[in-house]
């Protein structure tokens, strides 16, 4: 009889312990401001956009990429800065197949130059990956994202 409850109890131990693969929502996305680290073409998106290239590299270019930022709130509700206004949204995402949709994308004045290439990178997000220290928002084809960190100013 010992020996066919151990036998159970090593049984059920594996699924006590299996990994619950649904990321947390909230703790990824509503973990502060979202600053914007950089727009990236090509890359393996599974393995952190191996090869993927920066759009920008001149530092004059990546001090106005991190003054765009996002802030993401429990209630579906985002808010922003581009670089000539500030915006709002409706977001919702999905833990478990890691999808994005930003919608209702309504900004304060019409974007221009890399504030425009920000909401244009919103409007087409439609996955997401990383945790609550950085975030990468992804097109369709996962080949063109932008990268959003918790950056200072």
């Amino acid at each position: 009889m010992k020996l066919k409850n151990l036998l159970y109890i090593w049984m059920i131990l594996p699924l006590l312990w299996s990994c619950n693969e649904e990321d947390d929502i909230n703790e990824i996305f509503v973990s502060g401001t979202w600053n914007v680290g950089n727009f990236y073409t090509g890359g393996n998106w599974d393995k952190y956009n191996e090869g993927g290239r920066p759009r920008y590299t001149k530092e004059e270019d990546l001090k106005i990429l991190n003054q765009m930022s996002i802030s993401f709130q429990e209630n579906g509700v985002a808010q922003g800065f581009t670089t000539n206004g500030s915006f709002t949204a409706e977001w919702e995402a999905d833990g478990k197949d890691r999808t994005i949709h930003i919608y209702n994308i309504k900004t304060s004045a019409t974007p221009t130059g890399k504030g425009k290439e920000f909401i244009d990178a919103l409007k087409v997000a439609a996955f997401y990956k990383g945790d609550s220290n950085y975030l990468k928002l992804g097109d369709n084809e996962k080949k063109t994202y932008v990268q959003l960190g918790h950056y200072s100013k």
